[in-house]
């Protein structure tokens, strides 16, 4: 019964410590945007609050992996995949859940993100898809993940699929940090779609880390979801033009609200 408890004790203890590490990475980085949103005043351009949050993530979610790796960044996930198939796993699950995604925001008319409503498309690709998707993989594939490691011996077994702790944990991590959506204004339909969605797409990308000991698979999985996303809004629009027989105009102007 000690042993048990002493084992419950450090799960929970490295849990609350993975988690506290993760929130303040995210405040660091969410106050290190506002901040610069805030001096800068009306004068900012409407990226460099999205680039400053996800440059800061990035930068402190790499100090806590090299001060914590002890010079062996692998041990992260900073290595090649040691096993096969994980990019054409989280290409398409990335891909697939993008576009469900997509077209479940289009159909609800929730309205999109308020921080890359002012973004252009270019823009769009290089902080959200390149930028955000390297940035928040590193800090929970990479690290949080990373730091639950030992835990990976405790876990469940769905259809024959076991999903660790550390997964599950990860997934749930990523979902909820997406909360954050709330405090930029954006509605609760389209941030509950994401949170929902980032969910799936957290565990595929945990369970690629794990399968494969490399970050890279889930970067991967991360860009196919975003690239998703647009591949299903433009499918969206196709149909709604196709087979409904509506005008661009119309389609455009409904999903403006």
């Amino acid at each position: 019964m000690d042993r048990f408890n002493r084992g419950s004790d450090y799960a929970t203890s490295l849990i609350v410590s993975a988690i506290f590490l993760g929130i303040v990475v995210l405040f660091a980085a969410w106050g290190s945007s506002r901040a610069v949103q805030y001096l800068a005043a009306e004068g900012a351009p409407e990226w460099m609050s999205v680039f400053i949050n996800y440059a800061v993530m990035l930068a402190v979610s790499l100090i806590l992996v090299i001060a914590s790796s002890m010079g062996n960044p692998s041990s992260f996930g900073f290595t090649r995949p040691k096993a096969k198939g994980g990019y054409g796993t989280g290409i398409t699950w990335g891909v697939v859940l993008g576009v469900v995604a997509s077209f479940v925001m289009l159909a609800s008319r929730a309205g999109g993100m308020s921080p890359l409503k002012g973004l252009g498309f270019l823009q769009i690709v290089l902080l959200v898809w390149i930028l955000a998707s390297v940035a928040e993989e590193v800090l929970v594939r990479g690290y949080v993940q990373s730091y639950l490691g030992p835990l990976t011996n405790r876990g469940f077994t769905v259809f024959r699929l076991r999903i660790s702790l550390p997964v599950i944990l990860s997934a749930l991590f990523f979902a909820a940090m997406h909360l954050i959506l709330l405090t930029t204004g954006t509605s609760f339909l389209t941030t509950y779609i994401v949170v929902v969605f980032a969910f799936f797409l957290g565990l595929v990308a945990a369970y690629q880390r794990e399968r494969t000991e490399s970050i890279l698979p889930a970067i991967t999985a991360h860009v196919s979801f975003n690239m998703g996303g647009a591949i299903g809004g433009a499918i969206y629009v196709i149909l709604q033009i196709a087979v409904f027989g509506k005008t661009a105009v119309e389609v455009i102007g409904a999903l403006r609200g």
